[in-house]
C-alpha cells in the first residue's frame, strides 16, 4: 500500500477529530500504490495544457515565456487555419482584439475599460473558435448574451442567453471549452457569477459576508501502475483551510465537482484526495493522462503568476443550488466583463453606483487584474501549451 509523502511510519498513531471523521495523525494509507508518472524523460504534474500529441505519440509540452502573447497567438492561428479568407478573418479578429485590449489597459477612464475589454474578449474568442475548427465564427456572429436595460440589485441582476439564428458566440465558446450547456436554459444570476471570479475573490467575500469558495491545491501527483497499465491523479488541499472554513472532505467532493475522487489520507498540513477509478491505457500512459487532463480541466482553476511555478491551482466549491451555473474559468471572466460593459454602455450612471457600492473594490480589482489573466489563459488554450509571463529581474 502507498503512503502520502512526508509521513513517518514509526511515529505513534493517535487520533484527531475532523468534522466527525477520525483521522490518523501519522500517515493514512492510500488505497493504491504507484510511481510518479513520466512521459518521455519528464515527470508529470497536472496542467490543463501539459500534454501534446503527435500522431499516436504523446509528449510533455514545455512552457513558453513571453511578455506579449499576441504575436504568439497570431502564429498559432496561422498554423491552425489554412491560407485563405477564413484565416484572414481570424487574424483580423485577433488584431482588433489586440487594439481594444491595448486601448483598455492603457486608458485612465475606468468606465470605458469594460466595454473595450469585452470587445477584446469577443474578437479574441472568434479568432480562437476559428483556430479550433469552427469556421462559422468567421461569418456573421452575434453576442449570444444580453442583460436587462437597467440592472437590478447586484445579486439579482441577470445575464440572459437569447436564442437566434446565426453564430451565437457565447454558446459556441461554451461548447468549445466543454462547459455545461444546461447553463443556457435559464437566466444566470449575477450573484451566482461573482463568486466564480478568482482575482478579488476575498473582496467578494468581504462584500457579501460569505465564506471563501476557492481552495488552493497544494500539489498534484500523477501516479502510474505499469503492471496494470493504470494512471490516476491525487490532489492535496491545505488542511488548515478546510478546518478554518468548516468544510468536510465529503462536502468538498460534492461542491467542487470532483465526485470521481475520495478522501484518501493526509499529511500534517494537507488532506489528500485520490481518483477513485484509475484510467487504463493500451499502448502508452500518455493515453490515460490525456483522459485525466480532459476530464479535470474545468475543475481546476488557475492564476497566472510571474514566478515559479507560474500557475497557482484552485478548486471551486459552490452550493448544490448553484451547480448548474458553474462556468469554465475563462468564461466567468468573459461574462462579467460583458455585464460591466453593458452597464457602462446603456446605464452609465449605474456603473458609478457599482463602484461606490460595497462591491466597488471587487469590481475595481476585477477590471484591473482579470484582463491579463484572460489573455494568458486564452493564449495557453489556443496554443495547447502553457504560456506565462516571465519574471522581471
Amino acid at each position: 500500500m502507498g503512503l502520502l509523502v512526508g509521513e513517518d511510519l514509526h511515529l505513534p498513531v493517535t487520533m484527531v477529530s475532523f468534522r466527525g471523521m477520525a483521522l490518523r495523525k501519522t500517515a493514512e494509507v492510500l488505497k493504491r500504490r504507484g510511481d510518479q508518472l513520466k512521459v518521455g524523460p519528464g515527470s508529470v504534474t497536472f496542467g490543463r495544457n501539459i500534454l501534446g500529441q503527435d500522431g499516436t505519440a504523446y509528449e510533455l509540452q514545455p512552457r513558453f515565456f513571453v511578455n506579449d502573447p499576441w504575436e504568439l497567438m497570431a502564429e498559432a492561428i496561422a498554423r491552425a487555419v489554412p491560407p485563405g479568407k477564413v484565416r484572414d478573418v481570424a487574424q483580423s479578429c485577433r488584431l482588433q482584439a489586440e487594439d481594444y485590449f491595448r486601448a483598455a489597459t492603457s486608458g485612465r477612464e475606468q468606465a470605458v475599460r469594460p466595454v473595450l475589454l469585452y470587445y477584446a474578449f469577443l474578437n479574441l474568442s472568434k479568432a480562437f473558435g476559428v483556430a479550433k475548427g469552427n469556421v462559422s465564427f468567421a461569418g456573421k456572429a452575434f453576442h449570444g448574451v444580453s442583460c436587462d436595460s437597467k440592472p437590478k440589485t447586484i445579486p439579482a441582476s441577470v445575464i440572459k442567453f437569447p436564442t437566434g439564428r446565426g453564430t451565437q458566440v457565447f454558446p459556441e465558446m461554451l461548447e468549445l471549452l466543454k462547459g455545461n450547456r444546461a447553463l443556457l436554459s435559464a437566466d444566470l444570476r449575477l450573484g451566482h457569477l461573482l463568486p466564480q471570479i478568482l482575482p478579488g475573490h476575498r473582496l467578494w467575500c468581504y462584500a457579501t459576508g460569505r465564506a471563501e469558495r476557492f481552495l488552493t491545491v497544494e500539489r498534484f501527483e500523477v501516479l502510474h501502475a505499469p503492471a496494470n497499465k493504470e494512471v490516476w491523479l491525487n490532489l492535496y488541499l491545505n488542511r488548515a483551510d478546510l478546518e478554518r472554513l468548516n468544510l468536510s472532505p465529503n462536502k468538498i467532493v460534492s461542491q467542487a465537482d470532483i465526485s470521481g475522487f475520495e478522501c484518501a489520507g493526509f499529511t500534517p498540513g494537507a488532506i489528500g484526495f485520490q481518483q477513485r477509478v484509475p484510467d487504463i491505457y493500451t499502448t502508452e500512459p500518455g493515453e490515460a493522462l490525456a483522459l485525466i487532463v480532459e476530464r479535470n480541466r474545468n475543475r481546476i482553476w488557475e492564476t497566472v503568476k510571474t514566478a515559479s511555478p507560474y500557475r497557482k491551482p484552485y478548486i471551486y466549491c459552490c452550493p448544490p443550488s448553484e451547480r448548474v451555473s458553474r462556468l469554465p474559468q475563462m468564461l466567468s471572466i468573459y461574462l462579467l466583463m460583458f455585464f460591466l460593459g453593458w452597464v457602462t454602455r446603456y446605464s452609465p450612471g449605474d456603473f458609478n453606483d457599482l463602484l461606490d457600492s460595497r462591491y466597488g473594490p471587487f469590481f475595481d480589482t476585477f477590471v484591473s487584474e482579470s484582463p491579463m489573466q484572460f489573455l494568458y489563459l486564452m493564449a495557453s488554450d489556443l496554443l495547447g501549451r502553457e504560456v506565462s509571463k516571465p519574471a522581471i529581474i
